[in-house]
C-alpha cells in the first residue's frame, strides 16, 4: 500500500497544525506534499518523497529522504542555500531565486530549472549522477556548474548563452545527449568526443559552420542510433553535410534542409517534416527501413518506381504533405509488405483507378488515411479483410458500395469531406464497427447507414456516428433512429432547438455548438417524431411537447 500526503494553506486553516498531527502520529508517507506554507517548516524524516510548492523548509537534509522536488519563488534578494542529507538520490530543483547548493555525493538524477540570478554549485565527484537537466541561462561555458560526473547517461541542457562546449568531453559514457534553444557547431564532435552517445536529440537550435560551407563536414559518434531535429536552422551549412554514422536506426528531421531526398542507407524509422521534398526517379526506401513518414509542405516523386520495391520490413508509410503531394500515375499492381499494417496517403488526388493499382485488398494492412480525391463511386471489395481502421476524407465519395460487410474485423470508418447527400441505403459490419465520421457530408439522412443495426436489433449492436456541420439532416430521421435503435449513439452539431433540448436529457445524443453554413436550405421540422410511452431521455422532451399541446 502507498501512504502519500498533501497539505496546502487554504482560507481559515491552519496546514501547520494538521501537519503537526501526522509527523507526531509516526505514520510513514511513501509521497509528501506541502503547498504555500507561509512559514518555514521543520520535517523529521516521516517521507521517502517530498514536494515543496512555495514552501520553504528550516532543514533539508532529511535523513531517509531519497527524492525532494521543490518550486520556490521568493521577493528577497538574498542568497539562499541549501544542504542536503547524503541520503538524497533524487534532486529537482526550480527557482528565481540566488541560490548555492552544496550536492550530495550520492546523487543519481538532478535537474536544476533557474530563469535568473547567479547560482553557485558545489560538489564533489558525482559518481552515481546518471541523469542531469539544467535550465542556466547565465553560463557561457559547461565548466562553471563545477559538475564532475564521470559516469553520467543522459544530460539535457537549456542555457542559451552556452558558447564553450568543451566541458561536455568529460562525458565518455554519455548515451543520450538534448540540447535546447542553444547554439552550437557542426563540428561538435568532430575530436571523437562522446564516443557511446545513442541519441541525440535539438529543439529549436541553431547549428552553424564557421569554416567553409563545401568542405566542413560533421561526424558523429560511431554508436549514435537516434538523430532528432526538431524546429533547428542551419547557418552557413546544409544537412546534407552530415556524415551520418552507419549505426544510425531512427532519424527525425523537422523543418531543416533536405537536399534531394538524402537519406542513410541503413535507418531503420525516418520522419521528415520540411518546406518541400522532392525524390528523384532513382529513390529506393532503403531495405532497413520499418517506419518512413514524410510530412513537409510540398513532397514530390519523380517517379512511382519507389512503390514497387518497398522493403520486406516496412510496418508504417505515411506520405502526408500538407498542402499538396506529386507522384508520377502507378502503371501496375502495387505488391505491399506482407508485414505492413499502416499506411496514409494525404493530398495525392487519388482518383479511382489510382485506388485499383494500390492493390490494397491484396495487403495485411490494419490502418488505411487516403484523403484527397475523385473517386465518385466507392467500391469496399477493395480494401482487404484485415483493416480496422478506414480513413477516406475528402475523396469525392458521391456513392458507396451496398455493403461493407465483408470487412469483418472494421472498428472505425471515417467519410469525412465526401458529398452523401443522396447516399442508398449500406450494410455496415455492426458486430466490429465502433465509431462512423460522416462530419461535412451534407448529409440529409442518417437512416441509410442504420440498415444492418435494424437487422440484427436483437443482437443489440452499439454504434456511435459522429455527423458534424451536417446542418440539413433530417431531425425527424434523426429522433425515428434514437427511437428504434437502443444502440446508437449520434454526436451532431448543435443546429436544430428540438434536438438541443432532447440532447440535454439524452445519453446517447450529444449537439455541440458549430457554425451556420447559409448554402444549406432550412431543415424541415413539421413531420417531427413526438416520442411514446416510453421512458427513455431521448424521448422525454419530446413526450413532455406533445402534452403540453393537448392541454
Amino acid at each position: 500500500m502507498c501512504i502519500e500526503g498533501k497539505f496546502s494553506q487554504t482560507w481559515g486553516s491552519d496546514p501547520e497544525i494538521s501537519l503537526d498531527l501526522f509527523v507526531n502520529s509516526n505514520v510513514k508517507f511513501d509521497h509528501l506534499e506541502l503547498f504555500d506554507f507561509p512559514n518555514p517548516v521543520t520535517l523529521p524524516h516521516i517521507a521517502a518523497s517530498i514536494t515543496l510548492y512555495n514552501t520553504e523548509l528550516n532543514n533539508y537534509a532529511i535523513p531517509g529522504v531519497k527524492k525532494l522536488i521543490f518550486d520556490v519563488e521568493s521577493d528577497d534578494d538574498r542568497n539562499h542555500t541549501y544542504t542536503f542529507s547524503s541520503d538524497l538520490e533524487e534532486l529537482y530543483v526550480t527557482t528565481d531565486n540566488s541560490i548555492e547548493v552544496t550536492l550530495p555525493p550520492n546523487l543519481r538524477k538532478l535537474r536544476l530549472y533557474k530563469t535568473r540570478g547567479p547560482v553557485d554549485l558545489v560538489s564533489e565527484e558525482l559518481v552515481n549522477l546518471e541523469y542531469l537537466s539544467l535550465m542556466l541561462p547565465n553560463i557561457q561555458s559547461f565548466s562553471e556548474t563545477g559538475i564532475n560526473a564521470p559516469n553520467l547517461k543522459k544530460l539535457i541542457l537549456e542555457c542559451g548563452n552556452l558558447s564553450n562546449f568543451d566541458g561536455l568531453k568529460q562525458f565518455q559514457h554519455l548515451k543520450d545527449l538534448e540540447f535546447r534553444h542553444l547554439r552550437f557547431p557542426i563540428t561538435l564532435f568532430d575530436d571523437g568526443s562522446l564516443p557511446e552517445l545513442e541519441s541525440f536529440a535539438c529543439w529549436g537550435c541553431s547549428i552553424y559552420n564557421t569554416g567553409d560551407v563545401n568542405n566542413s563536414l560533421s561526424i558523429f559518434p560511431p554508436n549514435l542510433m537516434v538523430l532528432q531535429l526538431e524546429i533547428c536552422s542551419f547557418e552557413n551549412t546544409e544537412f546534407s553535410n552530415w556524415v551520418l554514422p552507419n549505426k544510425l536506426e531512427a532519424l527525425r528531421v523537422y523543418d531543416s534542409p533536405f537536399k534531394n531526398g538524402y537519406l542513410g542507407e541503413n535507418l531503420k524509422h525516418v520522419f521528415v517534416r520540411a518546406p518541400t521534398l522532392t525524390f528523384a526517379n532513382r529513390f529506393r526506401i532503403f531495405p532497413r527501413v520499418e517506419k518512413f513518414i514524410m510530412q513537409p509542405e510540398y513532397l514530390n516523386f519523380e517517379s512511382s518506381d519507389f512503390m514497387y520495391h518497398l522493403p520486406n520490413n516496412l510496418i508504417q508509410l505515411h506520405l502526408i504533405p500538407y498542402e499538396q503531394g506529386k507522384m508520377s500515375p502507378l502503371t501496375k499492381m502495387v505488391k505491399w509488405p506482407r508485414i505492413l499494417c499502416d499506411i496514409a496517403f494525404e493530398n495525392f488526388n487519388i482518383d479511382h483507378s489510382t485506388l485499383e493499382l494500390l492493390n490494397l485488398k491484396k495487403s495485411n494492412l490494419e490502418i488505411i488515411n487516403i484523403c484527397g480525391g475523385d473517386v465518385k463511386k466507392l467500391n469496399a471489395d477493395l480494401f482487404p479483410v484485415s483493416v480496422k481502421d478506414l480513413s477516406l476524407r475528402k475523396m469525392g465519395i458521391q456513392k458507396l458500395s451496398d455493403s461493407f460487410e465483408n470487412l469483418e474485423n472494421l472498428r472505425r470508418l471515417s467519410l469525412e469531406g465526401n458529398q452523401l447527400r443522396k447516399v442508398d441505403p449500406v450494410k455496415l459490419p455492426v458486430s466490429s464497427l465502433q465509431m462512423l465520421n460522416l462530419n461535412e457530408c451534407n448529409l440529409r439522412l442518417i437512416s441509410p447507414f442504420l440498415v444492418s443495426m435494424l437487422e440484427q436489433k436483437n443482437r443489440n449492436p452499439k454504434l456511435k456516428i459522429i455527423a458534424w456541420r451536417n446542418t440539413n439532416v433530417s431531425v425527424t430521421d434523426i429522433r425515428t433512429a434514437l427511437k428504434s435503435i437502443k444502440g446508437l449513439f449520434l454526436d451532431l452539431t448543435d443546429f436544430d432547438k428540438t434536438l438541443t433540448e432532447i440532447s440535454k436529457r439524452s445519453s446517447r445524443l450529444v449537439c455541440k455548438g458549430g457554425f451556420f453554413d447559409p448554402r444549406f436550405k432550412k431543415t424541415e421540422t413539421d413531420d417531427l417524431y413526438d416520442g411514446s410511452e416510453s421512458s427513455s431521455d431521448e424521448e422525454d422532451v419530446g413526450g413532455n411537447a406533445k402534452r403540453r399541446r393537448e392541454m
